[in-house]
């Protein structure tokens, strides 16, 4: 499991909630949470904004966790 999904729900959003303010599937919200699929560099940077995550801590969100 990756931290977006830690950050996702410490600020109450659902997959599709994020898939609206980012134009990303929430398909693919679920699959790069799971790491089944790896973002693409613009995906990054859209969710990171949506979360208002940045710097250092956006690339963060996409590290696994356990």
């Amino acid at each position: 499991m990756l931290r977006l999904r830690q950050e996702r729900q410490q600020r109450g959003l659902t997959q599709v909630k994020l898939s609206g303010m980012t134009g990303i599937a929430s398909t693919d919200i679920s699959a790069i949470e799971n790491g089944w699929k790896r973002p693409y560099p613009g995906w990054k940077k859209r969710i990171a904004k949506a979360l208002g995550v940045y710097g250092p801590k956006a690339d963060q969100l996409f590290e696994e966790i356990r």
